[in-house]
């Protein structure tokens, strides 16, 4: 009786924990069966149940009581997350909750639902695993033992040469405990360390006394704008008015093709060479802005109830001195809203550093924009996603070459609101006298203009170019020679148009706000102003840790998708929308 009351609990457990499985055959399913990946996932999930079974049989009490409440624990932090955001969790996410677990009490407030579910799921799993057997001890049952920690370390073996990848859809229990063994590792190798303080010297800023906007969009493709393309969508930028000048870099290339990698790079100036010890252990972009004067901003337009985005943790947000959010915006008001919390921010007189993160065209984008901006047909179905900013989930999209075709112009038409509308909104509110705004994207996307089907959009394994192609454009109002802020772009465009890349970007942001210019590029490389002298590539092995090498994309400009012409009928003239309630 017993041993079943053992077997039902696990069950429950595991049950409970389906999601990500269930997820995960399904993507290996539909919409094209990738039947190898399908036999080697069973095969690893089979091992790990073997573990989780075995454990529970094992005929030494205490031993068993210990696995048992290792893996419970460990369950229950990577079940928490992906309750939380209905996601897998990834080696780096576990090592940001690690990092932030000083705050378990605020996390209570915001997650009590998702946590409740992780320590139900880490009860159950402990109980079944930990009850007594009430079975005489066999000699041959002492193997038992030995078995699930095998199949453990066995586990961590194979995330170690994946560099932490590879535990999507298995039980949050092995997958947690095997995480905790790299982190160990990663520990005792010191290959995590310590994060600096901030100690280059402050000279003269290059941006005066303005402020220093690092605006960035989520999934916006550099060559569906109009500043990029005549085919190009509205963007507000072609020709901004009320005296701003929009200094076009064309076409940039990004750091990965992954919103986290690109972001938590962009905030703490990761290299090419070097981004991993730089972004684990050198100072953010919020405690070099704090140390030359400036308050610190934080806009982060997708997320709500003080959810961490893009792996940002407890210990960053300590050099944050304001952390703006959008809960009660309706999601395809939210871009719209943040144009006028910028333009406050950048009106009142302070001198502050403001990341904006934006929502951009993620998908879901059959409800990112209002009914009068659907100018481009025909496209997506609507009223499905009003209430979701992102998601990885692609039901309803088959990926079909015709379902692509309403994919564009959706997106088409979601640019025009959450980019073309956007700067309209900004610029007409804004006084950008004596400031700065830095604007890309996180990365761009594959809409599939050369045909095929598929859901992936970005961050897949084998991407193609467009994955990485984003727009880099600077906003500012003319300033005399020779007075602060009198930065030449238009000469930093003659030498980096449609060749430059993100990793220019922090040592430029660097420089504007007062750190002399050699100190810095000694640490993070070229600003924007010089010729960008490494190749035109993005990184999509980004998470190369332990041991694994990153792997870089090259864009050819010439072999550039375009988007097709032939997508679209009816009205998609560029209007503006500065007046839009």
């Amino acid at each position: 009786m017993l041993t079943k009351l053992k077997i039902i609990l696990i069950l429950a457990a595991l049950l409970l924990g389906s999601a990500q499985t269930v997820v995960r055959f399904e993507s290996l399913i539909t919409p094209e069966l990738q039947l190898l990946s399908l036999i080697a996932y069973t095969l690893l999930l089979g091992i790990c149940l073997v573990g989780i079974f075995s454990a529970a049989f094992i005929p030494v009490a205490v031993v068993r009581w210990s696995f048992a409440l290792v893996i419970a624990l460990a369950g229950i932090m990577v079940e928490t997350y992906q309750s939380s955001v209905e996601d897998h969790m990834p080696y780096d996410a576990f090592i940001s909750m690690i990092n932030a677990s000083g705050s378990l009490h605020e996390a209570w407030g915001q997650y009590a639902n998702a946590i409740v579910i992780g320590g139900v799921q880490g009860l159950l799993l402990f109980l079944g695993i930990g009850l007594s057997i009430h079975h005489p001890v066999k000699a041959h049952s002492k193997k038992l033992i030995a078995a699930p920690l095998l199949i453990l370390f066995a586990l961590a073996g194979i995330l170690f040469i994946r560099g932490g990848d590879g535990a999507r859809g298995l039980p949050a229990s092995y997958t947690g405990a095997a995480y905790t063994l790299l982190y160990g590792y990663e520990r005792s190798t010191e290959v995590i360390a310590p994060r600096e303080p901030v100690r280059l010297p402050v000279v003269t800023p290059w941006n005066g006394d303005g402020d220093i906007v690092l605006l960035v969009d989520e999934s916006i493709s550099g060559q569906y704008l109009d500043i990029n393309s005549d085919q190009g969508v509205y963007s507000g930028l072609l020709a901004p008015k009320n005296g701003v000048s929009a200094h076009n870099f064309g076409l940039a290339v990004s750091i990965a093709h992954c919103s986290a990698a690109v972001n938590m790079t962009l905030r703490h100036g990761g290299t090419r060479d070097d981004y991993i010890r730089i972004n684990g252990s050198m100072p953010s972009i919020w405690a070099y802005a704090k140390k030359a004067g400036f308050e610190t901003v934080y806009i982060d337009v997708p997320r709500t109830k003080r959810i961490f985005n893009n792996l940002m943790d407890e210990s960053e947000m300590k050099d944050v001195d304001q952390w703006i959010e959008f809960d009660d915006v309706p999601i395809q008001r939210r871009d719209y809203a943040s144009a006028d919390a910028l333009a406050g921010f950048l009106n009142d007189g302070k001198r502050q550093f403001i990341y904006l993160q934006k929502i951009g065209a993620h998908f879901p984008i059959h409800d990112k924009y209002p009914d009068e901006y659907m100018r481009y047909k025909p496209a997506l179905p609507r009223g499905q996603f009003l209430n979701i900013a992102d998601t990885g989930d692609r039901e309803g999209f088959s990926g079909s070459q015709e379902s692509w075709v309403t994919y564009r112009n959706s997106y088409r038409n979601t640019l025009i609101w959450n980019v073309g509308a956007f700067f309209d909104r900004l610029l007409s509110k804004a006084d950008l006298t004596g400031s700065t705004i830095i604007y890309t994207s996180d990365h761009g996307q594959n809409l599939h203009e050369r045909g095929g089907t598929g859901v992936v959009t970005h961050c897949s394994p084998d991407p193609v170019p467009e994955e990485g192609l984003v727009p880099l454009v600077v906003l500012d109002t003319p300033q005399a020679a020779g007075q602060p802020g009198a930065i030449d772009w238009d000469d930093a465009i003659a030498r980096g148009k449609n060749r430059s890349s993100h990793f220019q970007i922090f040592p430029t942001v660097l420089e504007m706000m007062g750190y002399d210019s050699k100190a810095v590029q000694a640490i993070y490389g070229n600003d924007l102003l010089s010729a960008n002298q490494a190749p035109f590539a993005f990184n999509y092995q980004f998470n190369a840790r332990l041991g694994r090498a990153p792997r870089w994309k090259e864009i050819k400009l010439g072999e550039v998708a375009y988007p097709p012409r032939s997508d679209y009928r009816a009205d998609h003239r560029a209007k503006t929308v500065t007046g839009t309630k």
